[in-house]
């Protein structure tokens, strides 16, 4: 079963989720997703894991187990990338990560903008996370519509 989408495209209803699960779990269990027909794999660079989602699509990918077009792959962009100046950096990260060529969704992983920081969240001295003022929405969608053919 899939949903269509207006402009026709089709995503599979039932996806499988990524969230946070270590390498090696995330490892074996997308290889047994992808073996009982999963195609919708959703993903996102806070989950820490791309890079080894990407290899285990390539492995699938290049032994001709699959072909990209029965795929249907989500990312986000992350909470430290929501200015339009870093979109087309953070979908670029992602594209390497996954070792694909494009992803057929990409969101905005949350409403709000963190400070760009190595490593952790910034977080204040009450332990919450920094947020940066604004998030110019209009400004994302219009990055994100100009990237379509990335």
């Amino acid at each position: 079963m899939s949903l269509t989408f207006e402009n026709g495209t089709e995503m599979p209803a039932l996806g499988f989720g990524t969230w946070r699960a270590p390498n090696e779990e995330v490892e074996k269990a997308l290889n047994e997703a992808l073996e009982a027909g999963y195609r919708h794999i959703d993903t996102a660079p806070v989950y820490l894991n791309e890079k080894t989602i990407g290899n285990v699509l390539k492995e699938w990918l290049d032994a001709g187990r699959l072909t990209r077009e029965e795929l249907f792959i989500v990312t986000k962009l992350p909470p430290h990338g929501t200015r339009a100046a870093t979109v087309e950096k953070f979908l670029r990260r992602s594209l390497d990560d996954l070792q694909l060529e494009y992803v057929d969704l990409y969101h905005v992983h949350v409403p709000f903008t963190v400070p760009e920081v190595d490593g952790p969240f910034l977080m204040d001295d009450n332990g919450d996370i920094v947020l940066e003022t604004t998030t110019d929405h209009v400004a994302l969608w219009k990055v994100g519509n100009n990237l379509i053919t990335l």
